[in-house]
């Protein structure tokens, strides 16, 4: 097979976070070291290797590349302080570049003060577009769906998600595309060939791996004894991971509670109210997550945080904003009044939510859904191999 080699990929890695790539001797000792490391998975040396060779499209089409927690033992062991951790982590903001349509990305990895003034203009143009639509409103008790017409931000919400959907949907294809390619996979093989474990793979890959972090809490964690638990890689990334979902699912169970008419959205309610309380509880652990994540970068605590590029800092910033901003609204809807404030907190709030969501397939927020991609992709195995792995297993 004929492999076409970009010589100039290895400078390219470098303006990513790849800081050590060409320190690499290949001695091996980060791939003997790393807990993921199998016979068929043979990274981080691996994927250096194909960075220092200019092999673009394997790099691009490896799901090994997703399989990295970041834990940066590896980092921590190498000789040649080549930082392979770092080099893992740029080598999956390359891919995000690369995978998401029309190259936008790139402004976020190769021109991160554009990609800040992008996301800046979407968050005052959203803003103002919410301001200029506002409603008078009463000075009892905050009103904000009255505020801001709930019509409209049901209207702005559905084509978000749709439009995110869309842009989701075209990374994947392009994911799993570039993976066919370099495995040599097909959709005649995937539709026509050996029957495959399908179900089975995809609850491995969503519940037991992404949710559960089964092998992250088991594999990749072990060297943080010194830590609390709550202040363990695993804990920090599940409470950001769970945080948002369970946000996510709040968003969702009051909307559909508006369309079955059981209560309006925006109608107060207490705090022990399910929505609310779901949503009250994942807000404490998104916000948590992304502070300790924001905590560590700051302090390069360890190898795995010695290094962050500028979109990185873009992402976790808007994460943060949005998730204090929404905390100081549910509180000023306790308050006696209607504070004029939060009406305008809550349209800013709105907007960078909107544009954090809109950016997911741009930044490294698109790693959650090409992680669970390639997740999928790695348990998925014909039926008759894997009822022989697990019967040598038993």
């Amino acid at each position: 097979m004929t492999q076409r080699v970009e010589p100039n990929l290895l400078l390219e890695l470098k303006d990513y976070g790849a800081v050590g790539l060409e320190k690499c001797i290949s001695c091996g000792n980060c791939t003997a070291i790393c807990a993921m490391s199998t016979n068929e998975s043979r990274f981080p040396r691996s994927m250096i290797r194909m960075g220092q060779l200019g092999l673009k499209d394997e790099i691009l089409g490896s799901k090994e590349l997703w399989l990295c927690y970041n834990c940066g033992v590896c980092s921590e062991s190498c000789p040649q302080q080549a930082e392979p951790a770092n080099t893992m982590t740029a080598l999956r903001g390359y891919a995000v570049a690369h995978y998401s349509p029309l190259k936008i990305g790139e402004f976020f990895y190769n021109k991160p003060v554009w990609g800040s003034i992008i996301a800046i203009i979407m968050v005052v143009f959203f803003s103002i577009f919410m301001y200029v639509e506002h409603q008078p409103v009463p000075t009892t008790s905050l009103k904000l769906f009255g505020f801001i017409p709930y019509p409209l931000i049901h209207t702005a919400g559905i084509a978000a998600i749709l439009l995110i959907g869309l842009l989701s949907l075209v990374t994947l294809i392009n994911m799993f595309t570039r993976i066919a390619g370099v495995n040599h996979l097909s959709w005649h093989s995937f539709f026509k060939g050996e029957q495959m474990n399908w179900l089975k793979a995809l609850w491995e890959a969503v519940a037991v791996q992404a949710l559960a972090q089964k092998r992250y809490r088991e594999d990749c964690d072990t060297t943080e004894n010194r830590n609390p638990w709550f202040f363990s890689k695993w804990f920090v990334h599940a409470a950001t991971m769970w945080g948002f979902l369970g946000l996510l699912l709040a968003t969702v169970l009051d909307y559909l509670l508006d369309i079955i008419g059981v209560k309006p959205t925006g109608t107060f309610v207490p705090i022990w109210y399910p929505t609310r309380l779901i949503g009250t509880l994942a807000g404490i652990l998104f916000v948590y997550g992304v502070s300790v994540l924001l905590y560590k970068r700051l302090r390069q605590v360890d190898k795995a945080h010695s290094f962050s590029h500028p979109s990185d800092w873009i992402f976790l910033t808007l994460l943060l904003v949005t998730g204090f901003t929404g905390f100081i609204i549910e509180v000023a809807l306790y308050l006696p009044g209607a504070p004029m404030w939060a009406y305008y907190l809550f349209i800013f709030h709105v907007a960078v939510a909107i544009t954090l969501l809109l950016l997911l397939p741009f930044t490294k927020f698109a790693h959650m859904i090409y992680r669970i991609a390639a997740l999928y992709v790695n348990a998925l195995k014909p039926v008759a191999e894997q009822e022989t792995v697990s019967a040598s297993a038993d």
